[in-house]
């Protein structure tokens, strides 16, 4: 049961993390800079970012078993984790469009990367 619950949930903080990214598709592809994308590969890394996301999210969701979600989902924690911890050592206080919401890289923006981690993990080990 709880693996049906981690997998939905995933499924639906990716889901809302692609929406958030399209709605404001500029305020993400700008965000990027904060990593030294610009110009075409800033949009290249934009797009594969939400199509990635996305495809994870439909993983999540589709019938595929559960270690597929649990990848998708490690792969795309540990991403995240580390883009928000890059920013965070670096004494960055970037605006970062995370999950949706344009907000500043702190230990709340960490803390939600690395749920996704802990998420797509429980995932893998199940």
């Amino acid at each position: 049961m709880i693996v049906l619950v981690v997998r939905y949930a995933l499924g639906i903080v990716l889901a809302l993390a692609v929406l958030g990214k399209a709605r404001h598709f500029g305020a993400f592809l700008g965000g990027l800079a904060n990593f030294g994308l610009h110009g075409r590969v800033g949009r290249v890394g934009a797009f594969t970012v939400v199509a990635v996301e996305a495809l994870a999210a439909a993983v999540a969701f589709s019938p595929a078993p559960a270690l597929a979600a649990g990848i998708a989902g490690t792969f795309l924690g540990v991403a995240f984790t580390a883009a928000q911890t890059y920013l965070l050592v670096g004494g960055e206080q970037a605006p970062c469009l995370c999950f949706g919401t344009r907000e500043r890289a702190s230990i709340r923006t960490w803390g939600r990367a690395a749920l996704v981690l802990v998420m797509g993990l429980i995932l893998v080990s199940a």
